[in-house]
C-alpha cells in the first residue's frame, strides 16, 4: 500500500486497522465525553480485542510481536482521535509493560505481560507527586523494609487512569537523602490493602480520560512486587519514560495532522472561501508552515523509532522529537482556530478540543523547558546517555527472534 504521495507505507494496513477500530468504537462519543468528562465505556475493551494493548510485546507473551515504528503509528492514528486514547496506550504499553520486559524477572514477565497483552489487566505508571514533578529525586513517597517485603506510603498525584487501573508500577524512595539513588520501583495490585485512588474533575484538557491521585497508606508487598534492584527504581523510570515520551510524541503528530487537516477542509469548501482555486497567500503560507512542521515531527519519531528498534541510544533523539512534536501540534491547533475565525465559521469545538488536549503533550514527561535545557546540554557534550543495566529491547527482541 501507498500514502498519497505515492510512496509505500509498511504501516498503511496497521493504518487502516486503527483507522477502523477509531470509525467503529471511539470516533461518534469523542466531543460528548470530552464536554461530559466521560471516558468511552468501550475504549479500552476495544484496544485490547484487536491486540493494541500488546501489539509490541513478543507473541510469547501472548503479544503482536511488533516494533516501535508500530507503535508510533498505533499512537498517531489514536492521537488523531483524541489524545485521552493514545494516553491509553502509553501507560498501559509504553510505561508498564515494555518497563517489566526490560526489567522484569522471568516469573515476573510470566506473570504480568500475558494479562496485560490480552488486557485481562490494565495498567498505570505512578511516578508524580503533588509536589515533585520534573525532579524525580525529590519524591518523597516512601518504601520501609517489613521483613523480605515493603511498606509502601505516600501519594501519587496526576495519575492516568488512577481509578481504573488493576496493576500500578510505583516508584518509592527508601531514603530521601540518597535522592535519585534511593528509588526502588514496584509493582502493585490495586486490590492490595491500603492503597486507594481517586478521580480529578475539572480538567481543562484529556477530559474524555481519567486522571486522579493514589493514596498509599501502609501498602504492604512482597519480595515479587520489586522491579529491577532496589535503589534502581530512577534507572527503571527513565527507561519507561523513554518509551512513555516516544508514544506522547507519536500522539502529538496525531493531533497536528488533524489540525491540518481540518484547516484543509475548511480551506477547500468552496462555500466557505468562494470561488474555487488557491485560498489567499497568507492562509496558503500558513498551511504549507503546518504542512512542513507536521513532516519534521513526524521523521522525528521516526527517527527515535528507529534507533529503538536497533538497541541504540535514542534519549536525546526522543527528547528532541516529544519536544518538537507537541510544540508544532500546539502550533497547528492555535492556526487552525486562527483559520476558522478569520472565515467566520461557526465553533464545533473539535479544535478547542485538540488545543486543550495538546497542552497535555506539551507538559508530560517534561516541558520545553526540560526538552530544550536537554538538548542544549546535549549539544555541549555535557550530558551523556549511559547504557542501562537492563537493556531495552528490540525490534527483534519484541518480535520474539
Amino acid at each position: 500500500m501507498y500514502d498519497g504521495a505515492g510512496i509505500r507505507d509498511p504501516f498503511a494496513t496497521l493504518r487502516v486497522r486503527v483507522k477502523e477500530l477509531a470509525s467503529s468504537a471511539l470516533v461518534s462519543t469523542v466531543a460528548g465525553e470530552f464536554r461530559d468528562e466521560l471516558m468511552n465505556p468501550c475504549g479500552i475493551a476495544a484496544l485490547a480485542e484487536a491486540g493494541f494493548l500488546g501489539m509490541c510485546l513478543p507473541p510469547h507473551y501472548g503479544g503482536g510481536g511488533q516494533d516501535y515504528r508500530a507503535l508510533a503509528v498505533l499512537c498517531e492514528e489514536l492521537g488523531r482521535v483524541d489524545t485521552a486514547h493514545q494516553i491509553t496506550v502509553t501507560v498501559h504499553l509504553a510505561l508498564v509493560a515494555l518497563a517489566i520486559l526490560q526489567w522484569g524477572t522471568e516469573e515476573q514477565r510470566d506473570r504480568w505481560l500475558p494479562q496485560l497483552a490480552s488486557g485481562d489487566r490494565f495498567a498505570t505508571f505512578a511516578l508524580t507527586e503533588p509536589g515533585t514533578g520534573s525532579d524525580v529525586g525529590a519524591l518523597i513517597a516512601s518504601a520501609k523494609r517489613d521483613g523480605d517485603g515493603w511498606i509502601l506510603n505516600g501519594e501519587k498525584a496526576w495519575i492516568s487512569h488512577a481509578d481504573l487501573a488493576d496493576t500500578v508500577l510505583v516508584f518509592a524512595t527508601g531514603d530521601p537523602s540518597l535522592r535519585h539513588r534511593g528509588i526502588t520501583a514496584f509493582l502493585v495490585d490495586t486490590g492490595t490493602p491500603g492503597l486507594t485512588s481517586t478521580r480529578y474533575r475539572g480538567k481543562l484538557g484529556i477530559r474524555a480520560g481519567s486522571t486522579g491521585s493514589l493514596v498509599m497508606q501502609d501498602v504492604r508487598v512482597g519480595p515479587d512486587a520489586l522491579l529491577g534492584r532496589e535503589g534502581e527504581g530512577f534507572a527503571v523510570a527513565l527507561a519507561a519514560l523513554g518509551n512513555g515520551l516516544y508514544t506522547v510524541g507519536a500522539g502529538a503528530v496525531g493531533v497536528a495532522q488533524a489540525a491540518l487537516d481540518a484547516t484543509v477542509a475548511m480551506l477547500r469548501d468552496d462555500s466557505i472561501v468562494g470561488s474555487p482555486g488557491p485560498p489567499p497567500e497568507w492562509l496558503a503560507a500558513r498551511l504549507s508552515v503546518m504542512a512542513s512542521g507536521v513532516e519534521r515531527a513526524r521523521l522525528l519519531i521516526n527517527q527515535a523509532g528507529d534507533l529503538k528498534n536497533r538497541g541504540q541510544p535514542s534519549a536525546r533523539e526522543t527528547s528532541l522529537a516529544k519536544w518538537q512534536a507537541a510544540e508544532i501540534a500546539s502550533e497547528s491547533c492555535l492556526a487552525a482556530l486562527e483559520v476558522r475565525d478569520t472565515l467566520g465559521l461557526p465553533a464545533d469545538q473539535t479544535i478547542e478540543r485538540m488545543l486543550a488536549n495538546v497542552k497535555g503533550s506539551v507538559i508530560f514527561g517534561g516541558t520545553r523547558e526540560i526538552h530544550t535545557g536537554m538538548q542544549g546540554a546535549y549539544a555541549l557534550g555535557y550530558r551523556i546517555e549511559r547504557p542501562f543495566r537492563c537493556p531495552a529491547p528490540t525490534a527483534s527482541d519484541l518480535a520474539g527472534l
